[in-house]
């Protein structure tokens, strides 16, 4: 099966004035992120999609591809536009906010993709939570208090890490998940995103417990 991963990167956005180049450990967090990429897919088959001539730069210094795309376009305009200009059968995006998923995790996704294909026709990272939760004001997957977490019917929250699609999909719906997607289930700390500054500065703290994982894998 051929998979072309793209990774978008800005030089700034909201956590950071400077973006996916915002100093992560010794690096920054998108080359963070390169690193883990290129430990399971060949640098012909990455693309950075960026508007940055900083991130182009760091992007051919290793050799992956670089598809530069329009200032101020919107989201979804530039995911249509990233996606026509690439000559793969499926497509794997991963955003370099959330950097504590790795290469093993990124093959297990692909591998459970493939397995599913007959029921499922996309896949998304998610963390599933057995919490009591409330929707307009309404008990959303619990009826009492009363019958502890263990009873719960689970929830799933998408966890914008990755997403994997065909182009084909991609391009009819307008959309990176499918109909009908497989929830491909995270650990706590691999689940982890960062969105805004607060939690910028807390994933960077949770750095050392990243590489304390990675040696008991």
């Amino acid at each position: 099966m051929q998979v072309a991963v793209v990774i978008p990167a800005q030089e700034t956005n909201k956590y950071h004035i400077e973006g996916d180049l915002a100093p992560f450990g010794d690096t920054t967090l998108l080359e963070w992120k390169i690193s883990q990429c290129i430990e399971c897919f060949e640098t012909t088959d990455i693309f950075i999609t960026t508007d940055s001539f900083k991130v182009h730069s760091i992007a051919e210094e290793v050799g992956i591809n670089v598809l530069l795309r329009e200032k101020n376009i919107s989201y979804s305009g530039m995911i249509l536009n990233t996606i026509k200009k690439i000559d793969a059968e499926h497509i794997m995006w991963i955003n370099p906010t959330s950097p504590f998923i790795n290469s093993i995790e990124y093959k297990k996704m692909i591998d459970a993709y493939i397995l599913n294909c007959n029921k499922y026709d996309s896949l998304v990272t998610t963390s599933m939570k057995k919490d009591f939760i409330y929707y307009n004001d309404s008990k959303l997957n619990f009826d009492k208090h009363t019958l502890g977490r263990s009873s719960i019917t689970p929830v799933y929250l998408a966890t914008n890490g990755v997403y994997i699609n065909s182009k084909k999909n991609i391009l009819e719906n307008n959309e990176l998940i499918g109909n009908k997607p497989l929830f491909y289930n995270l650990d706590f700390l691999e689940s982890l995103e960062i969105k805004d500054t607060q939690t910028y500065s807390i994933l960077r703290e949770l750095i050392s417990l990243y590489f304390i994982k990675e040696l008991d894998v």
